[in-house]
């Protein structure tokens, strides 16, 4: 499961990025969209609502997200809590905490979330492709269920097989339909009758993992999630601080070597100020302020690192629209946490990169003190 989980995460990423410039694009605390689009939409928003039909590619990331019309395309989201009662003539892409899918997907699901839901009256085109906790499957699924899962209650029709790893129990009730063959893995054998599925009935029985392969499963999964939060943070500062992110760029790339030994005294300064003021006792309070602003800088740091490695593939000195730098600083992030993840050198590479990436947050941050002091506003 967990390997299947990993490359299906992998391939969510990829597969989700947007390649197209959008017509539509909103961003606040609440967005509640009312009136049809007829090309692609970008939404980031704390409530997401869409009541309108989207004509184009949707893609939205926010806490609470309700699809109540139609999508004529792709439906990507990234959310805490996700439903959609409208119809997806594409696929389906999510990554959220919990899941429900009411309407009809035309093509595949493609999933990852700790609960999800699909209603008794929808119908997928493809495939439901998963790593969840806890999958329902009340409707049809025209092609095949795969995947990694905790729990699957399956009360529904599987136009193909079903093919899945089970950490902890799989129900199948006697009015589902199975038309293709059943292949699970688990560490129990669960009990299904045999004329709900079509072909064959295939069990394998796996032994608990050993300790290193959970550390491998976590360590990857945790780089997953990390990027997804990257991303996230990305994307709220190219529209809030998008030209001090590229004149970050520029700093950093005539000051490397200065970048990365700012960027290294900082954090020993900042490790050895929290370790002095812990020894006194009184002062722990002040020492856990320091090391809280500290870990703060370390995740904008990756953003910082993201725009400089992009700066060199792209001209900066061209006016360059929110969307396509976002796109730029993700093709960025996707690189440093590949880079990451490589055997031995991966972590020194990064940890280099994160050096400079800190280097260019307070070179920034000297920059614009000497400009202020010039205007004599400090």
């Amino acid at each position: 499961m967990k390997k299947f989980l990993l490359l299906f995460l992998s391939a969510f990423l990829f597969a989700s990025a947007p390649v197209a410039s959008a017509v539509g694009f909103e961003i606040a605390e609440n967005v509640v969209i009312t009136q049809n689009i007829l090309d692609d939409t970008y939404v980031v928003a704390g409530n997401a609502t869409i009541e309108s039909e989207i004509f184009g590619d949707l893609y939205i990331i926010g806490g609470s997200v309700t699809i109540n019309n139609n999508v004529h395309e792709d439906l990507v989201v990234i959310g805490g809590r996700v439903v959609v009662t409208g119809d997806v003539d594409g696929d389906l892409r999510v990554a959220g905490g919990q899941v429900a899918v009411y309407g009809n997907v035309g093509d595949d699901i493609i999933v990852a979330g700790g609960q999800i839901d699909l209603g008794k009256s929808s119908v997928v085109g493809g495939s439901l492709i998963t790593g969840s906790g806890i999958l329902t499957v009340d409707g049809e699924v025209k092609e095949d269920i795969r995947g990694g899962i905790g729990m699957l209650l399956l009360n529904g029709k599987v136009g193909r097989d079903v093919i899945v790893t089970i950490e902890d129990t799989m129900s199948i009730s006697d009015t589902a339909v199975i038309e293709g063959d059943l292949k699970y893995s688990a560490l129990l054998e669960s009990t299904v009758q045999e004329n709900v599925v079509g072909g064959e009935i295939l069990f394998n029985k796996f032994e608990r993992e050993t300790i290193l392969e959970d550390l491998t499963y976590i360590f990857f999964i945790s780089k997953v999630l990390g990027l997804i939060g990257a991303l996230i943070l990305a994307l709220f500062l190219v529209f809030l601080i998008p030209k001090a992110l590229m004149k970050s760029a520029k700093i950093t790339k005539d000051n490397i070597l200065k970048s990365f030994g700012v960027g290294l005294l900082t954090l020993i300064s900042a490790f050895i100020v929290a370790l002095i003021l812990f020894v006194t006792i009184v002062g722990v309070s002040a020492g856990l302020v320091i090391l809280a602003i500290l870990t703060v800088f370390m995740y904008f740091a990756k953003i910082f690192v993201a725009v400089w490695l992009a700066s060199y593939v792209f001209n900066f000195k061209k006016k360059v629209s929110h969307i396509k730098l976002f796109g730029m600083i993700a093709l960025a992030l996707v690189v440093y946490y590949l880079v990451g993840i490589i055997p031995f050198v991966g972590w020194v590479v990064n940890l280099i990169l994160f050096m400079v990436g800190i280097g260019a947050i307070v070179l920034l941050k000297i920059e614009y003190y000497k400009f202020l002091k010039n205007k004599n506003m400090v």
